[in-house]
């Protein structure tokens, strides 16, 4: 049945590329049209939608009095933004739902930062921000806000609730929550300069060149959110002002289950049933229009059902229940479940959105390591784990394909561990020839290589018991897998049995040491203790998420498979393992700051493609086996403008938020 399910899958992606290349996916059906036809002022409620091109809901408002007209909510510098298909229909509510209360998956839904990703994923635009320029040295960034912008309750967005964040929050000692982030500091670590010349320009000053810092916060909610702070709100809970204290600063300074916090996203939160759903209902003051000159958003409700059961998700899903879920199930394996169901359940599979995945399953193998199982001293442990030898050994040893049939019933393909396909380092030529070659890079099975690439490493059986030892002391040696939950729990269970299977063949011991639910699982990956652990790599930009290449960072910060090595130079030298000379880590680290000092992005891309040439000669530091998988987004046969193209494993481009989910619209 699941082999069937998974071929009707295959037939409906056909089709669908088929229909796409025929200009099919551009005809609009009936419903469609005449909901167009409702936004030209024909049908019920199209004139009084385009008379004052807004929603009816709040036309209402107006003429009782509780909000005043739209031309003065509207901002100086409205956003246009371009639908993906058509005009839309005001009205409805988006059921959507998110697996606990924090709503991560959801936040990605809603977001508006100074600097946002394209829809494309091709590069970055402006969003809340109108402009924004460097100096000459590229030491000094400034902002140039939209004027007129305005909270959801009508009150001004000004740089005074950038003024807010900053001195009252980020750089308040007495107050932990908040605090200066990452990239607001300067080489030696102190916080950077930020000015406030009037009430829309902000002024960011660093002791050396930064030409990237405009995209970070671009990068998901946690870089910006933070930022978003309504000082005229929430001073009301601040001690220094007029609050009590600042443990009900922090109950209060959630946007997404606070009642009436705040925003300047398309929808703001109506109503919590804690632990059940939350609502959200459209922002009067919003700042975007589309071409036609009608406030977005279109949809008036987003109703997110609070489930933390993956298997009672699915099933709603197949249901019907959400008309819009791009993260209700982030497997793979769900698709031909889902779209078997479909059809009777009035929905369809968005099938053009795809995982992003480098390498989903894959591995991180620790360049640092630092633990105390190793039999000998941990540093030869570390030696065997620096050694190329032994990690393309390990990599050639592993039968993908197997691995593939087993976890995703064929729906990947084989992979060594990149970033994501999709990434704009790889738009150019240039840029995709690196890409397959590193895709490629010591990925075809042949376990005889595997043994005379360990042989070559000195990784040999010193005592004839059919395991190699370590090469110096000739030591016993067990390769130890983390096992977390990374990627899945149950990919990483199938796939470690089976590579596991695989390195024993060719006379590797491997012991899975399985943490998830664990405390010290994460521990164990920030500070080096482990050998190889469980992930799942995926990335959009490197500059402002250099984790997967570039070892900046450490200590819990994302180093990933140099994370001591990362935290010498996140620290200044203060903690951590300095990098040898001439080793992969000390020139990595300088193409990134090659980087951070170049103005010009095809410049910083070529360095990129630099870094990537590393990887491939001296790695690979993450071993990827399969990736590039779609994704089950599921949207209701009513729900229009959703894009036929995504990417949903990286967080960092805030997928589906780059894509306006504003001008999203709901044929009533």
């Amino acid at each position: 049945m699941k082999k069937r399910l998974y071929v009707l899958f295959v037939v409906f992606i056909t089709l669908s590329m088929v229909l796409a290349a025929c200009g099919g996916a551009t005809e609009e059906p009936a419903g469609e049209e005449a909901a167009g036809e409702e936004m030209a002022g024909e049908e019920t409620g199209g004139e009084e939608m385009m008379s004052g091109h807004e929603a009816p809901m709040l036309a209402e408002m107006v003429d009782a009095g509780e909000l005043p007209p739209l031309e003065e909510r509207l901002p100086t510098d409205v956003q246009v933004v371009e639908v993906v298909d058509s005009i839309g229909e005001y009205g409805g509510t988006w059921y959507n739902v998110a697996s606990d209360p924090g709503l991560a998956t959801i936040k990605m839904a809603f977001y508006d930062p100074p600097v946002r990703w394209k829809p494309d994923y091709t590069g970055y635009e402006e969003g809340l921000a109108k402009s924004f320029e460097f100096n000459a040295d590229g030491t000094q960034l400034t902002y140039h806000l939209r004027e007129g912008v305005k909270w959801s309750d009508g009150a001004p967005y000004t740089t005074a609730d950038w003024d807010f964040w900053w001195n009252d929050m980020a750089t308040n000692e007495d107050y932990k929550v908040i605090q200066v982030p990452w990239w607001a500091r300067n080489s030696d670590g102190t916080p950077f300069t930020i000015e406030f010349p009037d009430e829309y320009t902000v002024v960011m000053t660093w002791d050396t060149a930064r030409w990237i810092a405009p995209y970070i916060l671009a990068q998901g909610f946690w870089e910006w959110e933070p930022l978003m702070k309504p000082a005229h709100f929430l001073k009301q809970f601040h001690p220094d002002y007029d609050g009590e204290s600042y443990e009900e600063l922090e109950l209060k300074d959630k946007w997404w289950e606070t009642p009436g916090y705040p925003t300047i996203f398309a929808w703001y939160c109506q109503e919590v049933t804690p632990g059940e759903k939350n609502t959200f209902v459209r922002n009067p003051y919003y700042w975007k229009t589309d071409t036609d000159g009608n406030q977005l958003p279109y949809i008036d409700y987003v109703e997110i059902d609070i489930q933390p059961d993956l298997e009672v998700r699915v099933l709603n899903l197949s249901q019907g229940k959400y008309n819009a879920s791009f993260r209700g199930t982030d497997d793979p394996n769900n698709i031909p479940f889902l779209q078997e169901q479909s059809e009777a359940n009035g929905y369809h599979l968005q099938a053009g959105w795809m995982n992003g995945a480098g390498g989903w399953p894959s591995y991180m193998i620790n360049q640092d390591y630092d633990g105390e199982e190793c039999k000998g001293e941990k540093e030869e442990c570390r030696d065997l784990l620096r050694d190329k030898n032994f990690r393309k050994g390990l990599s050639v040893a592993i039968d993908r394909q197997r691995v593939i049939d087993v976890v995703w019933d064929g729906l990947a393909e084989p992979t060594q561990a990149t970033i994501s396909p999709q990434s704009w380092h790889f738009a150019s030529d240039e840029g995709q020839a690196i890409y397959e070659e590193w895709k490629n890079a010591d990925i075809e099975y042949d376990p005889a290589e595997a043994e005379a690439y360990f042989d070559a490493a000195g990784f040999v059986d010193c005592d004839d018991d059919g395991w190699r030892d370590l090469p110096e002391t000739c030591n016993p040696f067990t390769l130890i897998i983390d096992m977390n939950d990374w990627g899945g729990e149950n990919v990483n269970v199938e796939t470690n049995e089976l590579v596991k299977e695989m390195w024993n063949d060719v006379g590797v011991d491997v012991l899975v040491n399985n943490l998830i639910g664990q405390p010290d699982a994460d521990t164990r990956g920030n500070y080096g203790l482990y050998m190889i652990r469980n992930t799942h790599i995926s990335e959009i930009d490197l500059w402002t998420y250099p984790d997967w290449i570039f070892p900046m960072r450490g200590g819990g910060e994302g180093s990933r498979a140099f994370p001591l090595e990362g935290l010498y130079y996140s620290s200044g030298g203060a903690e951590g393992i300095q990098p040898e000379d001439g080793s992969p880590a000390q020139r990595l680290q300088e193409l990134y700051d090659m980087g951070l000092a170049e103005p010009d992005e095809q410049k910083r891309h070529e360095i990129v493609y630099e870094a990537m040439k590393i990887n491939i000669e001296e790695g690979p530091f993450v071993l990827g086996i399969s990736g590039d998988q779609p994704m089950p987004v599921v949207v209701a046969d009513n729900f229009h403008n959703v894009p036929e193209y995504g990417v949903l494993g990286p967080w960092a481009p805030a997928s589906p938020g780059n894509t306006h989910p504003e001008q999203y619209w709901i044929e009533q």
